[in-house]
């Protein structure tokens, strides 16, 4: 078999270094670092990687130690890079680094002129549910993902029911789309010990038994009606269960924090840490929940719900998206919009130890459907297929 036919990969790196590491960014870093082992193994070994990162925020990309990557400082900062994308005044990117194939990992690209490009769209919730997305960022998106499909040779997104949309909204072929899904690092979420729980949770003000969500503070993720669920639990099982929202602020939730104001002037246990959360602390914060709910209006996949099962935690998860495959048989479903069903459902998790453990068991099976090495080898794939 003659050798390999090198394929030169260039990854725009802005969202592994900016301030805000965001899903996306945990979802890039976890990908590369799989994609990172592979590159030691002969199969792979015809792929040269290079990661832009703005030159303002490069120093940040040294954290992952990656052991087969270079790295280019790009000359704009992500603001300026954005204007220019608006104004449709970026230059094409191989006049800057040569013929290679680029990839987009946040939504949008820069064109090429003689390069294939791949982008990753994860969902089109910026289309089919703008409500939930700020307007300018919102206008933005449906812009720029259109061109980005334009000029696309593939795509990568991270489920079936994004795929699904993605081909429905942009009259694509099933072959035109990947899914490279995402998983758990099970080196850093597994079940913490009764020790460590107890100082993250005295770490952060926490205390006592408590329900659980992790995500950012937005309308997407249906908070106001989470709080609504739980304000409607029996007084018993309130007393003795509090509610804990672990996340990053995010918009429109002026009213979200009024409920939370309102809840604990009437005496509810309702909980938010006071400093940012740690990602090194976030599973010790899913082992000590009882039950961790996630009842988003919408999600491209939801790797919250299945880093709590790896943390041995009862799920709750609303049925519609993606979220059924996220989590498969190991949740409790809920319709999103079913205020009353969801406080019942959430009663029943809290105060159902048979049912819990049962999830828990499914749980644990769930997650290892999940791998970012096969992800890894999907998107290596794609990649060689777009050189081609």
């Amino acid at each position: 078999m003659g050798k390999k036919k090198t394929v030169k990969v260039f990854v725009d790196g802005e969202v592994l270094v900016i301030k805000h590491f965001s899903g996306i960014g945990h979802y890039t870093a976890e990908l590369l670092k799989a994609v990172d082992r592979l590159l030691f193994e002969d199969e792979y070994s015809h792929f040269r990687f290079e990661i832009g990162v703005p030159r303002s925020d490069a120093h940040r990309i040294h954290r992952f130690s990656f052991d087969n990557f270079s790295f280019r400082k790009m000359p704009f900062s992500p603001h300026v890079a954005n204007g220019l994308k608006q104004r449709k005044r970026l230059p094409p990117i191989d006049l800057l680094y040569g013929k290679r194939v680029y990839l987009f990992p946040n939504y949008s690209s820069w064109p090429t002129y003689f390069s294939p490009s791949i982008p990753v769209i994860y969902d089109l919730s910026f289309i089919h549910h703008s409500e939930f997305v700020e307007p300018k960022n919102q206008e933005f998106l449906v812009e720029q993902v259109g061109l980005s499909v334009k000029r696309s040779k593939k795509i990568i997104t991270i489920s079936h029911n994004s795929k699904n949309e993605i081909i429905k909204e942009f009259t694509l072929k099933d072959s035109d789309v990947e899914i490279a899904f995402p998983a758990v690092d099970m080196h850093n979420f597994y079940r913490s010990s009764d020790h460590t729980i107890a100082h993250t949770k005295a770490k952060y003000g926490v205390f006592g038994d408590y329900v659980l969500f992790v995500g950012n503070i937005e309308p997407r993720k249906n908070l106001i009606s989470l709080l609504e669920a739980y304000d409607q639990l029996p007084k018993d099982v309130q007393n003795k269960y509090g509610l804990l929202l672990v996340g990053a602020k995010g918009w429109l939730d002026d009213e979200i924090h009024r409920r939370i104001i309102s809840m604990r002037m009437r005496g509810l246990r309702v909980m938010q840490p006071t400093d940012y959360v740690e990602d090194d602390d976030l599973p010790a914060l899913y082992s000590g929940a009882s039950v961790f709910a996630y009842v988003s209006r919408y999600e491209g996949f939801g790797i919250p719900p299945i880093e709590a099962m790896a943390c041995g935690t009862p799920v709750l998860s609303s049925d519609n998206s993606s979220l059924p495959e996220a989590v498969g048989d190991a949740a409790s479903l809920v319709d999103a919009t079913d205020i009353k069903s969801m406080s019942k459902q959430l009663a029943k998790l809290l105060t159902n130890n048979k049912l819990r453990q049962e999830l828990v068991k499914n749980g644990y099976e769930q997650i290892m459907k999940f791998d970012w090495e096969e992800s890894a080898k999907v998107l290596l794939k794609t990649l060689e297929e777009a050189a081609a």
